[in-house]
């Protein structure tokens, strides 16, 4: 039987908070040699307060993306400083929260017979322990981690299309997310319904609906949940 299926995005999307950006520019700071360190935490919060866009970036991960390799770092660098800062959050540090009204969204919408998913690029480091500290680890019916968007982003949907009885129905998946070229444009092509978060207004593409928080994005959720 078909499952309506809703997939989310991690950061920026269940998880708010800019502290885990700043945790990464400071791990990949203590990387790199002065003045450059200085210059990715300020950079990182330049871009936070819409003040630039280091390397065209979509989202703060990005932007550190784009400063630390300015910098001179190479890829197993930035990954262990990356890695780094999701232990930091693990531990507790930093400030985060999901939007209000996640959970009684998610009940909601599994009451309606949907599927919910939590696909992230994140590793699990950081993931699963907050989930079930804020209460909502029992309200996701799959958490995918190390996704590898976006360019595994058509084969994962591909999959969870599979999985709910939907490849004649596509747009009973809706994916939702803060990075369009990872949650927003695969899922459109593909032919599923797909609610952009633009925080910070870059107008990347099409999408079913956009919004600066997800919370504008709930009655959305609902009715789309509420379908035939």
């Amino acid at each position: 039987m078909p499952t309506p299926t809703l997939v989310l995005d991690f950061d920026g999307t269940v998880r708010l908070g800019d502290d885990p950006v700043r945790l990464y520019a400071q791990e990949v700071a203590w990387r790199v040699s002065a003045p450059w360190g200085e210059q990715i935490v300020a950079g990182a919060e330049d871009f936070l307060a819409g003040r630039s866009r280091p390397g065209d970036a979509q989202d703060g991960y990005q932007a550190v993306h784009a400063l630390g390799f300015a910098a001179g770092l190479d890829r197993a660098s930035m990954s262990a400083a990356y890695l780094a800062s999701r232990k930091r959050l693990d531990a507790g540090e930093g400030e985060v929260a999901p939007p209000p009204g996640l959970g009684e969204l998610l009940d909601g919408v599994r009451a309606a017979g949907v599927r919910t998913v939590l696909l992230t690029n994140a590793p699990g480091t950081g993931v699963f322990g907050w989930l079930d500290e804020v209460g909502l680890a029992d309200r996701l019916g799959a958490v995918i981690t190390d996704a590898g968007k976006p360019a595994a982003m058509p084969a994962l949907l591909g999959r969870l299309l599979t999985e709910a009885d939907l490849d004649g129905r596509p747009d009973r998946l809706l994916s939702i997310g803060d990075v369009w070229a990872n949650d927003v444009g695969p899922a459109l092509a593909l032919g599923c319904a797909a609610f952009h978060i633009d925080r910070f207004d870059l107008h990347r593409g099409r999408s079913s609906r956009t919004t600066a928080t997800f919370v504008e994005l709930y009655r959305d959720v609902r009715d789309w949940a509420a379908r035939d």
